[in-house]
């Protein structure tokens, strides 16, 4: 209609009706050019929230996981101590709970960590579109490094392998069917956790030589003493890690609200 007016004007050479009419075609052209910027940055924004909502979940999940970690090292450490105890005064506790005590100290949970949302965050560039530099800085700096990787997480100490090599296997299975790690589904994710007591059915010769066998075995009172030492890095490591992500959760709902 516009362009239809101006070449009418243009022909009839009405340059005060061609100036006006131009002006409002150009105004025109930029306002509709603005609201198809504002409309793309608005879907592109919604899009954004859509994945910083689905990266709050896996954190949540995270928080729980290392939870369930922490938890889960801090039984085994209880464990080792108790068999510890016996080493150091054999004769402190019974035979059964120094067998049972032994063979949870061994037990070992692998660490799992989910960073495909952020994955998909960054190769989209909607990190850019986290409204403050507080939570992008801290996002950014939490999966810099995955901590998974790290060797305090990573590393079986040998105590494992030495003492499911002198236990009798049928002691060992007798005590994982009756008390080894049970799952549980939380929030979006299965944990582990290990209880914090046991007992079995099993005849009392089989656990008094399971027991024999444990204290004759060379090393293994230096090995179950660094077993320990390593749960309780592990443990305090998941802590510091909660630590970490809580406040990257807090700043991101603030961002999306």
């Amino acid at each position: 209609m516009i362009l239809r007016r101006l070449s009418q004007s243009l022909k009839e050479q009405n340059w005060t009706a061609i100036w006006i009419e131009f002006i409002l075609l150009v105004t025109g052209v930029f306002l509709g050019i603005q609201v198809s910027n504002w409309n793309a940055a608005r879907v592109e924004q919604r899009r954004a929230d859509e994945l910083f909502i689905r990266l709050i979940g896996d954190l949540e999940s995270e928080i729980n996981n290392v939870d369930a970690l922490q938890a889960y090292y801090l039984t085994t450490a209880t464990y080792a101590k108790v068999a510890l105890s016996e080493f150091e005064a054999p004769g402190s506790v019974d035979a059964e709970t120094f067998v049972i005590s032994a063979y949870q100290a061994s037990q070992w949970q692998e660490a799992a960590s989910s960073r495909s949302t952020f994955d998909e965050i960054v190769a989209t560039g909607a990190v850019n579109l986290v409204r403050t530099e507080k939570a992008r800085n801290l996002l950014i700096a939490y999966y810099e490094f995955d901590w998974t990787d790290a060797l305090t997480v990573t590393s079986r100490p040998h105590y494992r392998e030495l003492m499911r090599g002198v236990m009798p296997y049928p002691v060992q299975e007798a005590i994982k069917s009756a008390c080894g790690d049970q799952v549980r589904r939380t929030g979006r994710a299965n944990l582990t956790w290990l209880p914090r007591t046991c007992d079995i059915d099993l005849p009392a010769e089989d656990i008094e030589r399971a027991a024999a066998a444990l204290r004759a075995a060379p090393g293994m009172e230096q090995a179950l003493r660094y077993q320990l030492a390593e749960n309780d890095t592990k443990a305090a490591n998941y802590a510091s890690t909660r630590k970490q992500i809580v406040p990257i959760v807090a700043a991101i709902k603030e961002g999306v609200r």
